[in-house]
Parts: structure tokens; C-alpha cells; sequence
């Protein structure tokens, strides 16, 4: 009960996945999409299986230039362009007759869903895991020894846009490779979410972004509009979290009307993967069924 779809956002098609549950058809969809650098293959099927089983449909779907998407240059990350998208694929699932929309994002996603959400008062609610919220932080995590890279890295692309051209770099690196994230277990966690070994030629297709996308990371504090948010909202953070640190969540939660905040004993990429994995899965699942009335079509 899984389709391939694609809807349009500007001009260009974003490729997606609308699960539906075999039971009666939902009045509830929840809308998903991938974090920096990565696509919907990554880990995410777990989570809209998960939704699925517990009776909700789920469009989730890749950015324009990320994935199946279309777009060009591939891997070019723009925040206005993917909060874009989010708007169409909402648009889209309205289309479909969803009465109930609910946004799940993931990291950088994360950030996303609670920007977006804070544009609509008619939202069911929103889930965010280990979300990215604010540009300095996230920039005090970078290793300083790492700074002349990402600078250089982001001038070239820069002087190369003129052209034409891009400057691309590893989405995901080892620890001790320059990538736009390395650090230790990032990269091992990616590997692990692909559905098989097959899958490795296709992490190595589109395991590259932009330069210039680390320039968007750093300006970006999704955060700043927590207030804003209506709806009823899930925020999962990690206390080990080396990527999105804890406590800007933290005190984003505490600034949103209605939020419930859940701390784990984890770093960024564990909740993809295992027991953490588990926790989190079924916090939100409780929370879609506390908060989220679920009606037939």
C-alpha cells in the first residue's frame, strides 16, 4: 500500500511515497520529508511504516534537486525553495481530500516543520526529532579546525555559481574526511538506514550537496518563530546530540503554546536506528493518538 507520486512545486515535480492503510481510508495524512543532505530512502520508511500500521496515511516525499526530485543542479539545498516544497506537498495532500495534516521532520527537517507550522492556524499538529533551531548553534558545533574548509569550500562554489558551475562536497564523510557532516557516527548511521547493500552505489550517487548549502545551514534559526505555532507539537531532542544541540530545542519547546518535550539519552543519529529508534517511534505514535482524533474519509 505504498504508491509512487509526484506533485508539482514552482516548476519542477518532487518525487514521493503516499502509504495507505488497508483498514478504512484516514481522514489524517502526515506529511514527511528528508533532513540535509539525505533522501527519503534514508531510515524514513521505518517511521511512515510505523504511521502506516497504526492507521495513518503518509505522503512522504523527496526535495526539488535531492532524490527523485527534479531539479538542477542536483544537491543545491535552499531553505526557501524546500519550505516550497513543504507548502505543496500540503497543498497536494489537501487535494487528496486529507482533512487532518500533520508535519513530521527530522533533523534539519526538523527546523522545517516548525517554521512552516508557524504559517497555518489549521494544522492537526507537528512532530520534530532532534530538529535543527538555531544558526548559532548549530555553528558553535562545528569543530574549529574544520572552519577554513567549509569557508574555502563555500567560496568556491560561490565564484563557480558565475559560471555555471558548482563546488560539491560529501553530504555525510568519516570522521577525519571533509564532508558537510563527519562527525563520528553520522556516517556509519547512513549506511546502516540503506534497505541493502545494493542501495550503496545509490548513497554514493547522491551523498553530495552544494557548498553553498552550509552557508544556508548557517543562517537558518527556525526556532525564532516557536511562539508562533498554533498547533499541537511533539519535540523530541537528544541530550548527546553533537549535531542539533540540546537545549535551543529545549527552550524552543518552552516557548511553543502547546508542546510536548521529550529528552533522550542520544546523539543526533541514534534515533534512526535501534532502541532509540524504538522510544521515539512510539512516543510519536502515542502522540498521534492522544492529540490527533482520528476520523474515516
Amino acid at each position: 500500500m505504498r504508491r509512487d507520486i509526484t506533485f508539482l512545486s514552482g516548476a519542477e515535480r518532487c518525487a514521493a511515497w503516499l502509504y495507505t492503510s488497508e483498514a478504512a481510508p484516514s481522514a489524517t495524512c502526515i506529511v514527511m520529508a528528508h533532513g540535509f543532505g539525505g533522501t527519503r530512502h534514508y531510515g524514513l520508511d521505518a517511521y511512515a511504516s510505523a504511521f502506516q500500521a497504526a492507521g495513518h496515511d503518509v505522503l512522504l516525499f523527496d526535495y526539488r534537486h535531492f532524490g527523485e526530485s527534479e531539479g538542477n543542479p542536483r544537491g543545491l539545498l535552499k531553505v526557501s525553495l524546500q519550505h516550497a516544497d513543504w507548502r505543496a506537498a500540503i497543498a497536494h495532500a489537501r487535494s487528496l481530500g486529507y482533512r487532518q495534516i500533520v508535519l513530521w521532520g527530522s533533523s534539519f527537517a526538523g527546523g522545517h516543520v516548525l517554521h512552516i507550522a508557524a504559517e497555518y492556524d489549521d494544522l492537526a499538529g507537528v512532530i520534530a526529532q532532534v530538529p535543527h533551531i538555531s544558526a548559532l548553534a548549530t555553528s558553535l558545533a562545528v569543530p574549529l579546525g574544520k572552519l577554513p574548509r567549509v569557508a574555502g569550500a563555500i567560496v568556491a562554489d560561490a565564484l563557480l555559481s558565475l559560471f555555471g558551475k558548482r563546488h560539491m562536497i560529501k553530504a555525510f564523510a568519516p570522521p577525519g574526511e571533509f564532508g558537510a557532516m563527519s562527525t563520528p557516527g553520522a556516517y556509519d548511521a547512513l549506511v546502516a538506514m540503506l534497505p541493502g547493500s545494493e542501495w550503496r552505489d545509490y548513497f554514493d550517487e547522491h551523498n553530495r550537496v552544494t557548498a553553498l548549502s552550509l552557508l544556508e545551514t548557517l543562517r537558518y534559526s527556525p526556532g525564532k518563530r516557536a511562539a508562533e505555532i498554533t498547533c499541537p507539537v511533539l519535540l523530541q531532542a537528544g541530550r548527546r546530540d553533537r549535531t542539533t544541540p540540546f537545549e535551543p530545542a529545549r527552550r524552543a519547546a518552552a516557548r511553543m503554546p502547546d508542546c510536548e518535550f521529550r529528552a533522550h539519552d542520544c546523539d543526533h543519529f541514534d534515533v534512526y536506528l535501534g532502541e532509540c529508534f524504538a522510544a521515539v517511534v512510539a512516543e510519536q505514535l502515542d502522540f498521534l493518538h492522544r492529540r490527533i482524533p482520528e476520523s474515516t474519509q
